[in-house]
């Protein structure tokens, strides 16, 4: 699968699928490596997380109609999903300010470490 950027921001876009984000948002780099931009309007602080090693994010599409289903065919709602793309880095957004280093997303990307420890 190709890779892609993912971004997670602070607020609801009400659309699934590709948008040209670099033609929305101009991104600058901080003096101490945080990103900053603007969403409509809105200031926007940012950092680039790294997934944890041994993992890595994928960008799922659902079959189109007519394609066979990857599951029994005894499901009764039998479904499937292709990998469209992958991702190593999640570029995290805050409103107005960077999200600190040690909250939030950036924490939770800690279990999957720990998890393969415990």
């Amino acid at each position: 699968p190709a890779p892609i950027p993912a971004q997670l921001l602070p607020c609801r876009v009400r659309h699934d699928g590709p948008a040209p984000v670099a033609a929305f948002m101009r991104v600058r780099t901080g003096p101490d490596g945080e990103l900053w931009a603007s969403f409509r309007g809105r200031r926007l602080g940012g950092r680039d997380l790294p997934l944890p090693p041994g993992y890595r994010g994928v960008l799922l599409r659902g079959g189109e109609p007519g394609e066979p289903p990857l599951c029994d065919l005894g499901d009764p709602q039998p479904r499937w999903v292709s990998v469209w793309g992958s991702f190593e880095t999640i570029r995290d957004w805050g409103a107005d300010a960077a999200p600190a280093p040690g909250r939030g997303l950036a924490r939770a990307l800690q279990w999957g470490t720990l998890a393969r420890e415990v």
